[in-house]
C-alpha cells in the first residue's frame, strides 16, 4: 500500500503470500526467504469502487467481491485466465530518461507498431494492485523494471513481485525479471527488490524477445 496514493483517493490494496515454515521452534527469517515457487497461496484484496479478493491457492485464480450488506465475499470469477494477448501496456514513463535500451524499444514497438497493427493504449495508476489487477482482467503488460537509477528495480520480490507472479501464472501469464522468472528467485533478504515484467503471455515474450537481443 503506497500512503501517498491514500491521501488523493486511488485504489489501493493489499498483497500477501502464504509459505510453509522450513524450520521447526520459533518463526525466523529464514522461514521467508523462499523462492515464489514454494507459496501455497497468495492473493491481494482491492478497495476501488468495489472491494474484491484475489485469490490462488495453486489451483487457478479466483475473484470474490464484498457484499457490504451481509459483510461477505461473494464468488464472482472462477477460474480467471488472462488473455493471451492484451492491447495495453503500463509502466511510470516519467522514468523515460532512465531507461535502459531494452525498454525503450519495446515502447517505441508499442506506440509505432511496425506491422501497420493498431498501438497499445497506455494506463498507469501507480497503484501496484490496482495496475496488475486491470492487466489480469483485460490483457496486456505491466512493467517497472530496472533502470539506470535503480539498477535493482524498485518491487519487493518477497511481498509485492512474488504474489503477483503467482497469481499471473495461475491465471495463464507470465512475470519475469527480463532474465529469469520471477518464482525462480532465490531471496536473500526480506526487502529485496527486483526488476517485474508480467502480464499476458504473447506480451511479455514480445518483451523477452528485445531483452535476449540487447544482452546478447
Amino acid at each position: 500500500m503506497d500512503s501517498s496514493n491514500i491521501d488523493c483517493l486511488v485504489s489501493i490494496g493489499t498483497i500477501f503470500a502464504i509459505y510453509r515454515k522450513t524450520t521447526d521452534g520459533e518463526p525466523v527469517e529464514n522461514d521467508a526467504l523462499q523462492p515464489g515457487r514454494n507459496i501455497v497461496a497468495a492473493g491481494y484484496a482491492l478497495y476501488g469502487s468495489a472491494t474484491m479478493m484475489v485469490l490462488s491457492t495453486g489451483q487457478g485464480v479466483n475473484c470474490f467481491m464484498l457484499d457490504p450488506s451481509i459483510g461477505e465475499f461473494i464468488l464472482v470469477d472462477r477460474d480467471v485466465k488472462i488473455k493471451k494477448k492484451g492491447k495495453i501496456y503500463s509502466l511510470n514513463e516519467g522514468y523515460a530518461q532512465h531507461f535502459y535500451p531494452d525498454v525503450t524499444e519495446y515502447l517505441q514497438k508499442k506506440k509505432f507498431p511496425e506491422d501497420g497493427s493498431a498501438p497499445y493504449g497506455s494506463r498507469y495508476v501507480g497503484s501496484m494492485v490496482a495496475d496488475v489487477h486491470r492487466t489480469l482482467v483485460y490483457g496486456g503488460i505491466f512493467l517497472y523494471p530496472a533502470n539506470v537509477k535503480s539498477p535493482k528495480g524498485k518491487l519487493r520480490l518477497l511481498y509485492e513481485c512474488n504474489p503477483m507472479a503467482f497469481i499471473m501464472e495461475q491465471a495463464g501469464g507470465m512475470a519475469t525479471t527480463g532474465s529469469m522468472n520471477v518464482l525462480d528467485i532465490q531471496p536473500t533478504g526480506i526487502h529485496q527488490r527486483v526488476p517485474v515484467v508480467l502480464g499476458s503471455p504473447d506480451d511479455v515474450q514480445e518483451y523477452l524477445a528485445i531483452c535476449k537481443k540487447h544482452n546478447k
